[in-house]
């Protein structure tokens, strides 16, 4: 002690170490949620905005402090690169419909002719009022088994990739065309099937607008999906004479064939895999098909059993059998002229007899 001074009284609290706010604010912010939730959060975001104003008072002093000893330097910021416009992926719009439709203007008075022309003299439009019917989808006590459903979907569907590939030929901007393609084919079916109510064999089927959307979804998906169209096909085998049962022929007249004359496949194309583009598996298809016999009245009569049958086959792809590039002798070098794209694009949709081998496995069968 120093002489003259007077001794300082003591405290009789006893000394306790300051306490940590961060570790103390996190404990509380952390009871604060269990407890309540959206309190808590409330609470630990005030907390939170209190606390800038000091760190950024702080930090302000910091700055004054490296001014003033010249030793601070500001962090560099680096701008975001701007995005170049050209380089954005184009999208589809509302305004690329009419140059669509412009585009294919002769093509959908083909279409619509000819529906015309099948649906007057053949489906019977017009010789009755409107009337709904409600079909059903596979079941063995349906009209046809189903084959008039995957029908709609298939009609759909080439209708679709016919207009896409036309309207990305002609088109002053394309982008989209498998959208515009595949609406446009789910319209003209649905108008179809719209006359159909006023058809007293057909009638207006929920089912067949259901299936017809389908249809445009494959075709959409197809024609989007890169590599899809190379590697798979939806093909209609008019079967012929010999692959079915005595008596089916197709006497009965029509311009299309007969359900109990049809068969839809699936091929899987080799060609269209890279690796076997230099093999001779590029030549080669695997197949997976459907038919129903024995719904029609022509089968009723001869009493045959009603049957449904999946297909398992391998096929021959004629695209490339004839106009692929390699040793094989074919029509390559002409397969740009008109006759040539005109068969490329048939057999993308037809399945010609005998150029493939199936094994069938009936799933049911019924006796008569």
């Amino acid at each position: 002690m120093v002489p003259g001074t007077r001794p300082r009284p003591t405290s009789s609290v006893p000394h306790r170490p300051p306490i940590r706010s961060a570790p103390a604010v996190a404990v509380f912010a952390c009871l604060g949620v269990f407890a309540s939730p959206p309190s808590g959060l409330n609470t630990f975001g005030a907390i939170a905005n209190a606390a800038e104003p000091t760190e950024a008072g702080s930090g302000d002093k910091k700055k004054g402090r490296a001014a003033k000893t010249g030793s601070g330097v500001p962090p560099r910021m680096e701008q975001p690169e701007p995005r170049d416009a050209s380089t954005l992926s184009p999208s589809y719009s509302v305004g690329q419909l009419g140059d669509h439709l412009w585009s294919v203007r002769w093509e959908l008075a083909a279409v619509g002719g000819a529906l015309a022309v099948i649906g007057l003299a053949d489906w019977g439009w017009g010789d009755s009022n409107f009337r709904f019917i409600e079909e059903g989808w596979f079941a063995k006590n349906t009209r046809h088994g189903g084959m008039d459903k995957i029908g709609h979907a298939f009609s759909t569907f080439v209708i679709a990739d016919l207009l896409t590939d036309r309207i990305r030929a002609s088109a002053a901007n394309s982008t989209g065309a498998q959208i515009t393609g595949s609406l446009l084919a789910f319209g003209i079916m649905g108008l179809a099937e719209t006359l159909d109510g006023f058809a007293g064999k057909h009638r207006f089927s929920r089912e067949d607008i259901a299936a017809n959307a389908v249809g445009a979804a494959f075709s959409m998906i197809r024609n989007t999906v890169p590599g899809m169209r190379e590697k798979l096909d939806w093909r209609l085998l008019y079967t012929p004479a010999s692959y079915e049962k005595y008596g089916i022929t197709t006497s009965d007249g029509g311009f299309l064939p007969p359900y109990e004359r049809q068969r839809y496949v699936m091929a899987l194309k080799g060609s269209g895999f890279a690796p076997l583009k230099s093999t001779p598996l590029r030549y080669a298809e695997l197949h997976v098909g459907f038919d129903a016999r024995g719904f029609e009245n022509k089968e009723r009569a001869l009493r045959y059993p009603i049957e449904r049958t999946f297909y398992v086959g391998v096929g021959l792809n004629l695209n490339e059998v004839l106009f692929g590039a390699g040793n094989l002798p074919n029509f390559s070098k002409q397969k740009d002229t008109l006759p040539a794209r005109v068969a490329q694009k048939a057999f993308e949709y037809i399945q010609v007899p005998y150029t493939a081998t199936y094994g069938g496995k009936r799933f049911s069968t019924i006796r008569r």
